[in-house]
């Protein structure tokens, strides 16, 4: 019987760099997170108003509208979502893959996303002044973590607690960049 050969296999020199297009896609990284979050503060201050997409910095905005202004002013664009949907957008379109709180930690420039509501995660550094850590929740200090605006008539857009304005929990969603997209061969 004689030998056949069904495949072979020949690594290319690593000079060539043909073929290398980002076909898989990536998360953004932690730099692409803090630069959403610096974009977040420039919205301090802003007035709660139920704007959606119409949400403008200084004016006025709602959570979903301040986080999607803020996400396409940072380069990663996504048409405007409302806390209702979501949900259902990242996971028809992959442009947000959710992230597992039992293997890995937020990092800044997530979305928190509760049942109607949702802020800009933000790991404020404990020499920050929107760290604040004057909170207390049954004697624990707690130290602000995200920005986002919430409720007609309360604090304008700014740093809050996650655990201090809801008792539920969030889900994470990270920013994925897709394959064939400009900034995708990082």
């Amino acid at each position: 019987m004689s030998e056949i050969t069904l495949a072979e296999s020949i690594t290319s020199d690593n000079s060539n760099v043909d073929g290398k297009d980002c076909t898989v896609g990536h998360f953004i990284s932690e730099s692409d997170g803090q630069r959403i979050v610096a974009l977040a503060a420039a919205w301090v201050g802003t007035p709660y108003r139920l704007l959606g997409a119409g949400s403008e910095i200084g004016v006025g905005g709602d959570c979903s509208g301040t986080t999607n202004k803020i996400f396409v002013d940072a380069g990663f664009r996504y048409p405007y979502q409302s806390t209702s949907s979501f949900a259902a957008f990242a996971k028809k379109t992959n442009r947000f893959r959710q992230i597992d709180l039992a293997k890995e930690r937020p990092q800044a420039g997530d979305i928190l996303l509760w049942p109607g509501h949702m802020a800009i995660y933000a790991a404020f550094k404990s020499d920050s002044q929107n760290y604040d850590g004057k909170l207390v929740k049954h004697g624990v200090p707690k130290f602000n973590d995200i920005y986002t605006a919430f409720r007609p008539g309360g604090r304008p857009y700014g740093p809050f607690n996650s655990e201090m304005i809801r008792n539920d929990r969030y889900v994470v969603y990270r920013y994925y960049i897709l394959p064939g997209e400009e900034n995708c061969e990082k």
